[in-house]
């Protein structure tokens, strides 16, 4: 198999997918260099690609051994290993859906005591507050809460730039280097099925993430609800010898 048009990373791991889906492998990949002959690719661009796919945790590498397959169900759900960590922006674009956003609501308010902890303040910390949907092709995936301690300026330069990602935003003031993340199976109220277009209750995976600088600071604190029939996520768990 040749790929015919510019070769991209993001094409190679849709590829190898393809073939991990159509059972073209058993257990284990071909080596980097056996996928690149056959892709006609660099080693570079087929060991990208499948960092990609380990991140989805449809693959898992060992050092000096070599890549296997993991499992795969058939879903055609957004998969991701839930141990990275990246935008939802990224995670979207990478399975060939469109990123979007709808039902932005942005304030400068002071955070309660409870965020405010999170945030790593015993007083009250001003935030600056954002809520939103993302989406994927139009179709909502997540509703997320974000609380960012204000500086001056905050809302302004948010408002005034279509910025696809909080990441890009937030890491013009401070990069995030990783984040605490605590993992809850929820029931959708009323106020997330408004925003998610439910009809019914449904099953929503809420993920709590304190997010740090490489110093240990925080840097801002979310709350993001999952539809979890439409986004899956996995953890790759390694044997401790």
């Amino acid at each position: 198999m040749k790929l015919t048009n510019k070769t991209l990373s993001a094409q190679v791991k849709e590829a190898v997918s393809d073939m991990i889906r159509k059972s073209e492998f058993m257990d284990k990949l071909p080596s980097e260099q056996d996928l690149a002959a056959q892709l006609g690719v660099s080693r570079n661009t087929v060991r990208e690609a499948l960092k990609g796919l380990e991140n989805e945790g449809l693959v898992i590498s060992r050092h000096g051994i070599g890549t296997f397959v993991t499992r795969y169900n058939g879903s055609e759900n957004i998969r991701y290993n839930i141990s990275a960590l990246d935008s939802t922006t990224k995670i979207i674009s990478e399975h060939g859906y469109v990123p979007g956003t709808q039902s932005v609501f942005v304030d400068v308010r002071m955070a309660g005591p409870e965020i405010s902890k999170r945030l790593g303040s015993d007083t009250p910390v001003k935030i600056l507050y954002i809520e939103r949907v993302r989406t994927a092709d139009d179709t909502p995936i997540v509703f997320v809460e974000d609380y960012i301690p204000y500086v001056d300026g905050m809302l302004e330069d948010f408002s005034s730039h279509a910025i696809p990602s909080l990441f890009q935003f937030i890491n013009r003031y401070a990069p995030v280097s990783f984040a605490n993340c605590s993992i809850h199976a929820v029931l959708s109220d009323k106020r997330q099925m408004d925003k998610l277009s439910l009809t019914d209750p449904k099953a929503l995976l809420l993920l709590q993430q304190i997010h740090y600088s490489s110093k240990g600071n925080p840097i801002f604190y979310s709350d993001s609800y999952f539809i979890t029939e439409k986004l899956e996520f996995n953890l790759i768990r390694r044997c401790v010898e």
